[in-house]
């Protein structure tokens, strides 16, 4: 996902030095949409990586929070669920690190008055471990990278287990649960599998309720007072 990040740690693996830490937070509001934030702390000042994320963020319609030499904050509004998921593989289109990838998908199924979400986010950080010959990995700069990713919803989101399709995938890496809050701390040297599931209301489907309603009781009072009048 974040391809920028990556592109970063390659010269601080070398190096050995510093530790870049990377947050984002996913604010899904439901059908009025909301906001991806994130947030990058770079162990020295970057300048051409610094514009290259703002430049970025830019085109996807964000906008720039904080910034300084070493601190950047970057919020991008998205109205719908696929909006959301368009953002974030864009995001991951950055071509530093062709090797690595990521994917979202978002489903959503209407259920009249509640829709639910089902969100599921691929990130392949395995070009940032190094393998053996059973895919087991031997050396992953953890110390290096720290990157969360957080999701808020209106009710909160569970994460759903699925079984891993690889040695080296994890699935809903060290995941917590705080309040409407679901954290994943993702691993390098790894495909994380991140996969929630999450409801919000419907203010079209309560909106076409009350409509019902109010129709419903207009016609019942028109029945009701000829007759009150008539006794």
């Amino acid at each position: 996902m974040q391809r920028w990040i990556l592109w970063l740690l390659i010269p601080l693996v070398v190096c050995l030095s510093g530790c870049v830490q990377a947050d984002m937070v996913i604010q899904h509001q439901g059908q009025t949409g909301g906001s991806l934030t994130y947030t990058l702390t770079l162990p020295q000042p970057d300048l051409p990586f610094t514009e290259q994320v703002i430049q970025q963020a830019r085109r996807l319609g964000g906008a720039v929070k904080e910034r300084d030499k070493t601190h950047l904050q970057v919020t991008i509004p998205f109205d719908t669920s696929q909006q959301l998921a368009t953002v974030l593989n864009r995001i991951g289109g950055v071509p530093y690190l062709p090797q690595v990838t990521a994917e979202a998908d978002i489903f959503d199924q209407n259920l009249l008055l509640f829709v639910r979400e089902r969100f599921r986010y691929d990130i392949d950080l395995r070009p940032l471990g190094i393998e053996s010959r059973d895919q087991a990995v031997l050396v992953a700069p953890q110390s290096l990278l720290k990157f969360q990713l957080a999701l808020e919803t209106p009710w909160g989101a569970r994460p759903i287990e699925c079984p891993a399709t690889t040695a080296d995938t994890v699935v809903n890496p060290h995941v917590q649960q705080e309040g409407d809050r679901l954290t994943w701390t993702l691993m390098p040297g790894y495909l994380n599998h991140l996969e929630a599931a999450y409801w919000y209301p419907s203010p079209l489907g309560w909106g076409t309720l009350a409509i019902v309603g109010l129709l419903v009781l207009g016609s019942w009072l028109r029945t009701c007072l000829p007759r009150s009048h008539s006794t």
